[in-house]
This record gives structure tokens, C-alpha cells and sequence, in this order.
């Protein structure tokens, strides 16, 4: 009998071992939706064995679960090309919820793509000498055309201005290099670069002129009312000089037309054929091309507002290709002021920052929301642009390549941002170890990082290489406090009034071969804009700045910065511009000048001023900084039977200098950390199911023994 009972009793603890596996599996499996757009169907549960097929219903199964969280929720995207149908949207229903967040992303190494283009086929050739070829466009609307993994160009001439041009009506253009005739002048725009300003004028009309008395043989190009209107408004500063030579050099390209293909690798598409026009360039088949015509201008929104804030999201590991922009085919083209923003022609005096880039990633109103580790190639314009409203967010362990507009964009640039309402203030936020090379591909104003109107940003550790204009820009604002107007009665611009920006930190980060576009001047390694009252500039490294003003550049109202241990070589102008009322100090620079100052600021206790050590040029110092400086390896906890962490860095930098401590980016596990049922859950389960065989083999004892009476 005692026999009997042994075996019953092991038995009894199989099962209930059996039962904590079952239960284990089952709140993992609760945890986690997988999506394969393969191998998926949307009537499936979403588990690994049978996952739905489309992020649409990921998201609603995602949006079941999140009221009652008490882990963070997984959905795992397995290997394969989404292509968007439309843009994607997270609002408030998404949010992760009890303090835990919901994380997107690609599942273990398995590489993901989310696509917001459309495959061109058919290709037919129409022209045999100069090798045009074309497709269908499917009815879409696109500026963006990639050919195997490559931007291709819009069609485009070179442009030879006349120096008497008179650029806010109309330009005149010599016709030695242009085509006889445009059978679409609706469509042809005019390209102008100068100082820190990029525009697209579009055209309204021509008129061919020959052996002219004043001009020649030329075109005389018409911009529209819009774009003259936008093009005035958008022309401030040195940038509106009256020098006809400048000008008319500040004249670059006439583009978009058929009649202007003529060079491997451009496009034109013409809407009302609905064709896509190419010339391929050496080597490519195009029986066997991979041509995608940009679709969305924005692959992922977080649409949150003042009163439904989107928070505890993370998009993790993912590819983001192929978009359009569509701004330039408005009547009045596009026209930026600085850094891809552009002034509103109803107010010019307010001048209403307008942000005009699109982008992959865009949100405003957000909380905890983090973009880790994702790869952004291949965009028409910006990668990510978190907006007004972000707060305790990350943009951390990105790479950002050959894209038309900026890498990063965080917060607003309009002037109701200057002095936010608390809900409204950017602050708080991590932009951190990003890798951004070959970016403002199309509109080369465009930064590799713009930070706005922000509070408590950390910008440290990034690799920020190769632009045609400015590497880094922090703040905005052209005044050293309260901005006035002249109608209002005021004319000091420098009025010091309340102030809620600043404590933003630039550190650590290697900024190299930028303003490299020579229409572009007046920008930086590291620039920056607007009074930011507690703010640090450490331990950055900028090598290689080819155009003027500065290797670090404190441009208008730029007070309130702390800048020291900074290494700046071979600027073709100057390590350092202007600085008024800020610490600068034990610097490296190859020629540590001190900058003119501004006599227009205020003098007092308010806005103090140092200029001291800042030649302090020694080999071993300037190479530890550089090692510590850029984009760090990843370092992932050790997970339980692994040797080593599976993600390599991102890219190959030496080992860093350890100081200052990682800032804590987010709280999210790695992507290859397998969700954990609770240990206080486990054991739970554990004593019920334990307790529950201890009154079974009592009952059956029982029985036994009163059987044996």
C-alpha cells in the first residue's frame, strides 16, 4: 500500500510540474503576437505556430490587450517586406498601459522591411539613342523613383542664370545647354541654393527668346504667384542680397521635364500619361530591375493630441524604405528658410515656422515612446520626426543613410514653442548613438539632427558624417529672450523676459566632412540657435567643416552654454563662431581665436561671458576624445546559455571612454530576450496545484485507510 502510494504521489508531482509548463507557455504566448506576411492569416490567433498575416490586425489584437497589462506585450514581426496600403497610425487605443509598453518589432535576426512604395514592371524602351525606357506608374502621384537600392535623379539641367536676373519675378536662362522646347512647362521647376537656403520654385509659363539685345538667346522662365509669394517671404537676411552675380549663381538647375533626360540613373514622371520615364545606367537589366516608385510621404504615425497622449511604444529593429514627398508639386513649390523649415507668407513678420519635411516616423503629443535600432534607407525625405509634445522618449541605436531630407528631427520650430504651455514643451527626451551618413540627398538645407524648442534634450554619441550643410543644430529662435515686434511698439529684440528652454547636453558626438554643398554657407559641425539657459557642449569631436562659419557655430541669441573639452580641426574658416555670454573653455582647436563679439547684447549679471584655454592642443587628449566620441557598441545583458550578446555594433568604433555613464535610453529588454512569466506568478501557480495533489493523496489515504477498518 505504501508502494502505491509513492507512485501515486510522483505521478501526482508530473502533473503538476506539467501543469506550471502549460501555464508558463500560455501566459508567454498571452504576451507575444506574431505577424507573418508570408506564411499569416488573419483569421489565426497570432501566435508563433499560426500568426496573423497583416499589421492592421496585429494592431487589433494588440489593442485587446492592452487594458489589462501586466507585462510588456510583444509583436514580432517575421521576415519578409510589408508594404504599407496607407500610413500607419498609433493612436491613444495603442498605448501600452500599468507602467508597461507595447514593443514592435522584427522577431529574433530576422530582417524586416516596411515598405511605403510601389514595384514598377513592364519597362519598354522608347527612345534607342538615348536609351529611355518606361512603365506605368500605377496611377500614383511620386517625386521619388529607386532603382537597385539607389536613388535615381530627376531629370535635370545645369542652369546658366544672366547676371541682370531679377529673381523674385522671373529668370532668365541661357538656352546653350537646354532643349529647343518643354511640351509640359506646368511641370518644370527651377532649383536655387544660397547661404543657408534651399527652394523649388515651380513655373508658371516660358517664352523663348533669340539674339535678345539685353538677353541673348534664353528662356525667360515665370515662377507662379505662389511660389514668387513663398520664394519673398522665405528670402531674409544676408540671403536677400542685391548682388545680381550672387543671385544669378544662387540659380542651380532647371528640373523635371522629359526633354531633360539625358544622363544615366534620371526619371521623369509624367502624370497625365501615367508613365515613368528612365535611363538606366551601366550594368542594369532592366528584364530584371527593381524599380520602386515612392508612395507614402509617412510610413508611421503616433497621432496623439493634448488630450489622448500616445505613450509606451517602442518600433525596435526594423527596415523603413521607399517614400515621396510631395510638397515641391504644390503651386508654391517649396521653399525653406533654415534647416527645412519655411516661413508662412500670410505672416511673415511672425514668422510661423512651418516644418515642411515628411517623414517615415512622425508624432506629436507622445510619452515613452522609443525608436531603437531600426535602419531608415532609401526616404524622400526625413527619418524620424518626433514633434511638439515629446516627452521622456528615445531615438537611440538608429542608422539613417541616403535619405532626401534630414536624419532626425525633435520638436516644433513654430513661434507658439518659444514659450510653450507645459503640455506643449518638448522635454525630457534622448537622442543617442545614431549612425547619420550621406542624408539631404534632395534638400540639402536639411540637417543631420535639428533639435527645436526643447527642454532637457541629450544629444551625445552620435556619428553624424557627410552632409552638404550643417551636422548638428540645437534650438531655435533668432533672439536672446522675449521676441518683439515693431508693431507692438518694441524694437529691442533682446528683451530678457521668462524663459522655460535649455539644459539641452550635446556630448560625445564625432561630426565629420559636413557643409560640403558649395551653394551652402553660414552653418556648422555643431550649431546652434535661441537662448538655452544651462546648457552643455562637451567632449564632441568635428573634423572636416568646408564651408563657412565654424566648427562650432553660436549663432543668433545662442546663450546659456557651458562648452568645454571639445576638439574642432581642419574648418575651412573658423574652430569658433560668435559666443557671446557663454563658458567656453579648455577647448582643442587648431586655432583657438577668440570670436568678434556681439555689442548688440545685453550687458549685465544676467548672461555671463569666458573665453579661456581653448588652444590646449595635445595628440594623446584630441585621440581620447575621438575614441570616446561617436556612436558606442551595443552591449546586451547576457541572456541565460548564450555566450555572447547576438547584436554587433552598428557600427565599428573603438571601445569608449566608460565616463559618463549610458543614459538609461529605455527600460525595453533586447529584442531577443524571451518574455518571462513572474516569478511571484510562477510559484503561485506552483503552491495551488502542489496544495491540490497534497488534498488528493489525503482523500485517497483516507479512503484506503478506512477501507483497510
Amino acid at each position: 500500500m505504501k508502494k502505491a502510494l509513492k507512485v501515486l504521489m510522483c505521478m501526482m508531482m508530473v502533473i503538476s510540474l506539467f501543469t506550471i509548463a502549460s501555464v508558463s507557455v500560455m501566459a508567454k504566448e498571452s504576451s507575444m503576437i506574431f505577424v507573418d506576411g508570408k506564411n499569416g492569416n488573419d483569421n489565426n490567433p497570432g501566435t508563433l505556430d499560426k500568426p496573423v498575416q497583416t499589421l492592421t490586425k496585429a494592431q487589433e489584437l494588440a489593442r485587446a490587450k492592452t487594458n489589462n497589462m501586466d507585462e510588456d506585450l510583444k509583436v514580432y514581426l517575421r521576415e519578409g517586406t510589408y508594404v504599407l496600403d496607407e500610413t500607419f497610425v498609433f493612436d491613444s487605443r495603442d498605448s501600452g498601459q500599468n507602467g508597461h509598453n507595447v514593443v514592435w518589432s522584427a522577431y529574433e535576426d530576422e530582417k524586416v522591411t516596411i515598405s511605403g512604395g510601389t514595384t514598377l514592371s513592364e519597362w519598354t524602351k522608347v527612345d534607342e539613342e538615348k536609351n529611355i525606357w518606361k512603365a506605368p506608374a500605377k496611377g500614383i502621384e511620386s517625386r521619388e523613383l529607386y532603382v537597385n537600392g539607389k536613388r535615381a535623379i530627376l531629370a535635370r539641367e545645369r542652369a546658366e542664370a544672366l547676371d541682370d536676373t531679377s529673381i523674385n519675378k522671373e529668370v532668365y536662362i541661357k538656352r546653350d545647354n537646354l532643349p529647343e522646347s518643354f511640351a509640359k512647362v506646368e511641370d518644370l521647376e527651377v532649383v536655387f541654393g544660397r547661404k543657408w537656403k534651399w527652394a523649388i520654385l515651380r513655373v508658371s509659363g516660358i517664352k523663348t527668346l533669340t539674339d535678345d539685345e539685353d538677353y541673348g538667346n534664353s528662356f525667360r522662365l515665370r515662377y507662379t504667384s505662389e511660389s514668387k509669394a513663398a520664394f519673398k517671404a522665405n528670402l531674409t537676411g544676408a540671403a536677400i542680397e542685391n548682388d545680381p552675380v550672387a543671385m544669378k549663381e544662387a540659380i542651380l538647375y532647371v528640373q523635371n521635364a522629359y526633354e531633360l533626360l539625358n544622363e544615366p540613373g534620371e526619371f521623369y514622371l509624367n502624370a497625365e500619361e501615367d508613365q515613368v520615364y528612365y535611363i538606366p545606367q551601366d550594368g542594369e537589366d532592366m528584364s530584371n530591375i527593381n524599380a520602386v516608385l515612392g508612395r507614402l510621404e509617412n510610413l508611421i504615425v503616433f497621432d496623439g493630441t493634448a488630450d489622448n497622449i500616445v505613450k509606451n511604444i517602442t518600433i525596435q529593429g526594423l527596415n523603413f524604405k521607399y517614400s515621396t514627398f510631395l510638397r515641391p508639386n504644390l503651386p508654391d513649390g517649396l521653399q525653406t528658410f533654415q534647416a527645412s523649415a519655411m516661413i508662412n507668407p500670410e505672416d511673415e513678420w511672425n514668422r510661423e515656422w512651418i516644418p515642411t519635411t515628411g517623414s517615415a516616423i512622425y508624432g506629436e503629443y507622445l510619452d515613452n515612446i522609443n525608436i531603437m535600432k531600426n535602419r531608415f534607407e532609401l526616404l524622400a525625405n526625413t527619418g524620424v520626426h518626433l514633434g511638439i509634445a515629446t516627452k521622456n522618449s528615445s531615438i537611440t541605436y538608429n542608422e539613417f543613410e541616403k535619405l532626401g531630407g534630414a536624419g532626425i528631427i525633435l520638436g516644433g520650430t513654430e513661434s507658439q514653442h518659444h514659450k510653450p504651455e507645459k503640455a506643449d514643451l518638448t522635454e525630457n527626451n534622448v537622442v543617442t548613438d545614431n549612425y547619420v551618413t550621406n542624408v539631404a540627398n534632395t534638400y540639402k538645407g536639411c540637417t543631420g539632427i535639428l533639435i527645436g524648442y526643447t527642454y532637457g534634450t541629450n544629444v551625445s554619441y552620435n556619428t553624424v558624417t557627410n552632409l552638404p550643410y550643417t551636422g548638428i543644430s540645437v534650438g531655435w529662435g533668432w533672439g536672446y529672450g522675449e521676441n518683439t515686434r515693431p508693431d507692438e511698439g518694441k524694437t529691442d529684440q533682446f528683451v530678457l523676459g521668462d524663459f522655460v528652454l535649455g539644459k539641452n547636453t550635446i556630448s560625445y558626438n564625432r561630426v565629420e566632412n559636413v557643409l560640403t554643398e558649395p551653394a551652402l554657407i553660414d552653418g556648422g559641425g555643431i550649431y546652434t540657435l535661441g537662448r538655452q539657459d544651462g546648457s552643455v557642449m562637451t567632449d564632441n569631436y568635428i573634423d572636416g567643416v568646408h564651408n563657412e562659419y565654424g566648427g562650432i557655430y553660436l549663432d543668433e541669441g545662442s546663450v546659456g552654454f557651458d562648452i568645454t573639452n571639445n576638439v574642432i580641426t581642419n574648418c575651412v574658416r573658423n574652430w569658433l563662431f560668435k559666443g557671446d555670454y557663454n563658458y567656453i573653455y579648455d577647448n582643442y582647436a587648431t586655432e583657438a581665436k577668440e570670436p568678434n563679439r556681439d555689442e548688440r547684447m545685453p550687458i549685465g549679471d544676467v548672461l555671463q561671458y569666458r573665453f579661456d584655454n581653448n588652444d590646449l592642443w595635445d595628440d594623446e587628449a584630441v585621440a581620447k576624445i575621438k575614441a570616446a566620441s561617436g556612436v558606442r557598441p551595443i552591449v546586451l545583458p547576457e541572456e541565460p546559455g548564450k555566450d555572447d550578446p547576438k547584436d554587433p555594433p552598428i557600427v565599428d568604433v573603438p571601445d569608449p571612454n566608460p565616463e559618463p555613464e549610458t543614459p538609461n535610453v529605455s527600460d525595453n529588454p533586447p529584442v531577443n530576450s524571451i518574455p518571462k512569466t513572474s516569478d511571484n506568478s510562477m510559484i503561485g501557480t506552483w503552491i495551488i496545484i502542489t496544495g491540490l495533489s497534497a488534498v488528493n493523496l489525503f482523500v485517497i489515504s483516507k479512503r484506503r485507510k478506512n477501507i483497510s477498518n
